[in-house]
C-alpha cells in the first residue's frame, strides 16, 4: 500500500538530524516533524491567522468501501506511520525539496533560538517515507506560469514550492488484501487506521489504486485579489525563533519593491505591513511579462523525433499501481476527488484545484525547513 501526505500553505519542517544545510539527494535525515504555525497576535483576524484543515482519502474499515473526508478533526498532535510494511527509519530529502523549499537558516543572518511554541498550532510526525516539492508558486497572467520568487534583504532567488509531499510504502500488495498494511494515525494512546481507498482490481476517477492521501493545510481566508508578496513567511521565521532584523540592509531593494507595492495594491500593502510588520526575509514574485512566457504550440514545420522515455513522476515507480485488467490509466485523472479539480489527488487533483495565489488560499512561499 502506498500513502501520500501533502501540505499545502504555513508549513516548517526540520528533521531528527538537523539542519538540511549539507543535505544531498537522498540524504536520509531521520525522522519529519512538521510544524503547523501561525502569529498569535493574528487570532481573529482571518486575513491573517492561518487555520489548519486535515482530509484523507482512504477505507476506515477494512471491510468498508472509500470515504472522502473534508474536514478531519485535527488533533493537536499526531503521528502518520504505515504499517504492516518493511520501512527503514528515517526521512529521505529528494533533490527538489532541497532545491525548491528555502532553508531559513540560509536567508537569515541571526541564529535560529529553536521552535517557539507560541506560534505552533499543529505538529506531525513522521517516521519514514521521501519528502519531495510538488507544485510550483505561480502567477496566472498568461496562463498560471510558474514565478520566480525573490528574498528581501537577500541574494537568494529562484522557483519556489508551494506543496510538498510525503510518500511511504509501495506496491508490493497491489489489491489491497493485506490487512495488515494500512495507515496508522496516532494521537496520544488513540489509533485509528486507514486502508487504500479502492481494493482488488477497482479503477475509480477519485484516487490512484492501493493508495491512501491525506491532505494537511494552514491557510489564511482569501483574499479579493492576488498580491505578489508574501509577507506570512515572516511567521516562519518567527516560529523558528529567529530574530527579526531592525532595519533592511539593502535599502535600494526593499525602497523599490514598496513602490511597486504601492503602484500594484496600496491598500493590501499598507494593511500586510501594518499587520505583519517587516524585519524577516519575506518572498516577493519576479514575473517577467516578456521572458516569463511558456512556449505556445505552434506548427514547427517539422515533427517531434521522441528520444526516450521520460522519467516516472515522483512517488510512483515502474509497474506501480498498474491494474490487471480494463482500461487503466484514468483511475487518477479526470473528476472526482475533493472538489472536482483535477481528479484524484496525483497532480494536485481531488483535494483541491490547480494553484494559483491568495483566491484560492494559496500562498507566496509558505514553506520553509531548516
Amino acid at each position: 500500500m502506498r500513502v501520500r501526505i501533502i501540505f499545502r500553505g504555513l508549513t516548517l519542517f526540520t528533521f531528527q538530524k538537523g539542519s538540511t544545510e549539507n543535505a544531498k539527494d537522498g540524504d536520509n535525515m531521520g525522522e519529519l516533524t512538521a510544524w503547523l504555525v501561525s502569529d498569535p497576535k493574528m487570532v481573529g483576524m482571518p486575513a491573517h491567522q492561518h487555520i489548519p484543515g486535515l482530509g484523507t482519502i482512504g477505507r476506515e474499515s477494512y471491510a468498508g468501501v472509500g470515504r472522502t473526508a473534508l474536514k478531519r478533526e485535527f488533533p493537536s498532535e499526531m503521528k502518520l506511520s504505515l504499517a504492516g510494511h518493511q520501512l527503514t527509519n528515517g526521512v529521505t530529502v529528494a533533490g527538489s525539496f532541497l532545491d525548491y523549499v528555502p532553508r531559513l537558516g540560509a536567508l537569515s543572518r541571526s541564529k535560529s533560538k529553536g521552535i517557539q511554541t507560541a506560534f505552533v498550532t499543529k505538529k506531525i510526525v513522521i517516521p519514514s517515507g521521501r519528502i519531495r516539492a510538488r507544485e510550483f508558486i505561480s502567477w496566472d497572467w498568461h496562463g498560471n506560469t510558474p514565478a520566480r520568487v525573490a528574498f528581501m534583504d537577500t541574494s537568494f532567488q529562484g522557483y519556489g514550492a508551494n506543496e510538498v509531499i510525503v510518500d511511504i510504502g509501495d506496491d508490493s500488495d497491489p489489491h489491497g488484501q493485506d490487512k495488515t498494511k494500512s495507515l496508522v494515525l496516532e494521537t496520544g494512546k488513540q489509533k485509528k487506521r486507514f486502508w487504500s481507498y479502492t481494493k482488488g482490481n477497482q479503477l475509480v476517477s477519485d484516487i490512484e489504486p492501493n493508495t491512501v492521501e491525506v491532505l494537511i493545510t494552514n491557510v489564511g481566508a482569501r483574499r479579493s485579489t492576488s498580491v505578489f508578496w508574501g509577507l506570512h513567511m515572516e511567521t516562519l521565521f518567527d516560529a523558528a525563533g529567529y530574530e527579526r532584523r531592525r532595519v533592511y540592509e539593502n535599502t535600494a531593494q526593499f525602497d523599490a519593491f514598496v513602490r511597486a507595492a504601492l503602484e500594484y495594491d496600496a491598500a493590501e500593502w499598507r494593511s500586510d505591513v501594518e499587520m505583519m510588520r517587516i524585519g524577516h526575509p519575506f518572498p516577493f514574485l519576479i514575473v517577467d511579462t516578456k521572458n516569463d512566457k511558456l512556449a505556445a504550440i505552434r506548427n514547427t514545420g517539422q515533427p517531434f523525433i521522441i528520444q526516450q522515455a521520460p522519467p516516472h513522476p515522483e512517488g510512483q515507480g515502474t509497474g506501480q499501481g498498474k491494474p490487471d485488467g480494463g482500461h487503466g490509466g484514468h483511475g487518477g485523472g479526470h473528476g472526482g476527488g475533493y472538489d472536482g479539480g483535477h481528479g484524484g489527488m496525483s497532480g494536485m487533483g481531488g483535494m483541491g484545484s490547480h494553484p494559483a495565489n491568495d483566491p484560492v488560499s494559496v500562498m507566496v512561499c509558505p514553506l520553509g525547513r531548516e
